[in-house]
């Protein structure tokens, strides 16, 4: 009797034994499956940092700051092949990126980008940044992610350069959701608000709402969505161009076609007529206000010549012609000029300014060369001008 008193003891212990066995290594693969699911915070982080490397790439700024791109043989008429083929990067909106940059071929982009997207991703050649679109009369159109942001031609990398002014993703104001997360595989929504160098108010920027998808905690797939949030008014607002003024932090020039803007908001507007040296017809003319954020003196309307500087290998301009505008041009006041044209590539006109005694400033008006409506940018060529 004692003896299966025994038998029955050393089994309960061993039914004991395996319960409790089976209930740690229950809490290990539990335990080990957290582990390999990475968290809100983690996906967040990488998101973030696969943006700002795009933002990097957008706006110049790091390894692909202008130091590490030449930039010297863009074409800018791409229909003359005297200076590339049409087939050629330069002539499609690319610039040489230098070794200097860490990056000599697709594999140096491919290989860092493993830190944010999968291998699958990679491997399928998206070396662009994930797409966003938009709907517009009616109809989608897509924001960024339309072209490859590096090409390789040759033995040598291209960066795409040819960008145009616009909102961007403002990535310190992301807010992530996790949507859904089953082992290995993760979707994220992120929402950004958006920003635009120059803009300073004037309405609700656009937001762009994000859905990625995560593979072993790195994005697999991405697709954003742009939200217009705006006025048309608003919009019209940020279509102004603001050009920086150097030597002066945080002095700037700023430019509209006049139509976009509530004159009666300024102090003061001085006026000119844009002088028809050219014998263009002024019915194609448009009324153009350009101000400052910080007082400049001097102003005058001038009218330049394009000429190849030999020397420095570059464009240089000479001064025409001058017309007087205004002694002093205050913050809150502007300056308007009428019937102005803009035609081809090369600009023909800007205006001259001091900001202190011996520290003048030259910056040409220019048409962006886009659609209707047309835009109008200003462009620093102080250190391109030529004795006369």
């Amino acid at each position: 009797m004692r003896k299966i008193a025994n038998k029955i003891c050393g089994v309960l212990l061993l039914l004991l034994l395996a319960a409790g066995l089976a209930a740690c290594g229950g809490e290990q693969n539990n335990t080990g499956d957290n582990l390999n699911q990475p968290t809100l915070e983690e996906l967040s982080a990488t998101i973030v940092a696969a943006g700002e490397f795009w933002e990097a790439w957008w706006s110049r700024n790091g390894v692909f700051s202008w130091e590490h791109i030449d930039d010297s043989r863009s074409n800018f008429q791409p229909f003359n092949e005297d200076v590339a083929p049409v087939h050629h990067p330069v002539s499609r909106g690319f610039s040489a990126l230098l070794p200097s940059s860490g990056f000599v071929s697709l594999s140096d982009i491919g290989n860092h980008l493993l830190q944010f997207y999968t291998q699958s991703w990679v491997d399928s050649g998206q070396f662009a940044e994930p797409l966003v679109t938009a709907q517009f009369m009616g109809e989608e159109v897509q924001r960024f992610g339309w072209t490859n942001a590096f090409e390789l031609y040759g033995d040598r990398l291209y960066i795409f350069t040819w960008n145009e002014s616009q909102p961007r993703p403002n990535w310190r104001t992301a807010t992530h959701t996790l949507i859904e997360q089953e082992g290995n595989r993760a979707i994220v929504e992120t929402v950004v608000s958006t920003s635009m160098y120059g803009f300073d108010g004037g309405g609700t920027m656009p937001t762009i709402t994000y859905r990625f998808t995560f593979i072993d905690g790195r994005i697999d797939s991405a697709y954003g969505r742009w939200h217009e949030t705006y006025s048309l008014q608003d919009y019209q607002v940020w279509q102004g161009f603001y050009a920086p003024i150097s030597g002066m932090e945080d002095a700037r020039l700023f430019i509209y076609r006049a139509e976009d803007v509530f004159l009666g908001s300024f102090d003061a507007v001085h006026s000119i007529e844009y002088p028809n040296f050219r014998g263009l017809s002024a019915e194609h003319g448009q009324v153009i206000l350009i101000g400052a954020i910080q007082t400049i003196y001097n102003v005058s309307l001038v009218t330049i010549e394009n000429i190849f500087d030999n020397v420095l290998n570059q464009d240089g301009f000479t001064i025409t012609d001058e017309f007087w505008i205004t002694e002093t041009l205050q913050p809150g006041e502007g300056i308007t000029i009428s019937d102005y044209i803009s035609v081809d590539i090369l600009p023909l006109s800007g205006i001259t300014f001091t900001t202190a005694p011996g520290e003048r400033h030259f910056f040409v008006i220019n048409h962006d060369n886009s659609d209707s409506p047309h835009w109008f940018v200003l462009l620093d060529i102080t250190g391109q001008i030529l004795a006369g």
